[in-house]
């Protein structure tokens, strides 16, 4: 199985702070969303019409009762494809919680549900369970790393176009046009707010609303390491023609060490920084030739610390 996939992470890879822990548990927004999530599926078991409050009727929220424009996502019958969406939406989540924070991706996610909730309003068209929600997070980490490689090393772009392609054949299929307008408004608020918080820098043609720019700014500077701060950047070798992403401490694709044609001023950099960049560029050259499988226990510790480490100094 070793390198069937190229994009891998070591565990814990995110250094954001979770809104509180449970034992052991680090509970962010994803493992919250995912986890009210599987909780209605057990309430649903309980009592079926007790989901019927968190759902999005659009009479009830033309009636006042806006609240159902935030909790639809929350609403989910038990079924193995819930299931499986909410593990899809709960793996997704935690790479661009680890980009983003736990605040601004709960704005985003907010911002999925709210505006497309509107939309249905509007539309007459009911909405539950986490999928369109799933759906937009997953679209969004494809923009972030349109290269990734999936399974028999198909570019995430390629999976997502598919994606999107099979859900219009069904709504056609189903004659709700409705629906595939929702989708399409739903596909675009998502690459809208992700690009104003900062992600998907290799797609320009993605417009960012400019209440974000200053706070979007500063996390592509931090995710790739654009701003200084001891950088040495030197590119990544690609295996099948796509990029090879390591994680957020990657550059590949997005910027690179000089603006407009100049360098950018470095500040000096110390022995030890050298030493740790070393490092880890043997670590992830390793990953690049045989995948993650390739690295020992203590070889994923180390790259953990090394990753945390560099992007500390680049604060």
């Amino acid at each position: 199985m070793a390198g069937r996939f190229s994009f891998s992470v070591p565990e814990r890879r995110h250094a954001g702070d979770p809104w509180f822990r449970v034992g052991q548990v680090d509970v962010g927004t994803t493992v919250l969303i995912a986890g009210l999530c599987v909780l209605s599926m057990f309430v649903w078991a309980a009592a079926p019409n007790a989901l019927d409050t968190l759902r999005l009727f659009p009479d009830d929220v033309k009636g006042g009762q806006i609240w159902r424009l935030v909790t639809w996502p929350l609403a989910n019958p038990p079924s193995i494809w819930t299931a499986i969406t909410i593990a899809i939406f709960w793996y997704f989540g935690r790479e661009i919680e680890g980009l983003l924070g736990r605040v601004k991706f709960a704005v985003l996610l907010t911002v999925l549900a709210v505006v497309p909730g509107l939309v249905a309003t509007l539309l007459d068209i009911s909405l539950e369970g986490i999928r369109p929600l799933e759906f937009g997070v997953f679209l969004i980490f494809i923009a972030e790393f349109p290269y990734v490689r999936f399974f028999f090393g198909i570019p995430a772009w390629v999976l997502g176009a598919v994606f999107v392609a099979i859900e219009v054949l069904q709504l056609l299929g189903l004659r709700e046009e409705e629906r595939i307008l929702l989708l399409f408004i739903s596909i675009a608020v998502a690459a809208v707010t992700a690009r104003t918080m900062g992600l998907a820098q290799s797609l320009p043609w993605i417009p960012a609303l400019p209440i974000g720019g200053a706070n979007a700014n500063s996390t592509r500077r931090r995710s790739s390491g654009r701003s200084g701060g001891g950088r040495i950047s030197r590119p990544r070798r690609d295996r099948g023609g796509g990029e090879v992403v390591a994680g957020p401490w990657s550059s590949s694709g997005r910027g690179g060490p000089t603006r407009a044609g100049a360098p950018l001023p470095q500040p000096p950099i110390s022995p030890d920084m050298i030493a740790d960049q070393a490092a880890l560029d043997a670590l992830l050259d390793k990953i690049a030739a045989g995948g993650m499988d390739a690295l020992s226990a203590d070889e994923k510790r180390r790259l953990n610390d090394l990753s945390k480490r560099m992007r500390g100094n680049r604060r």
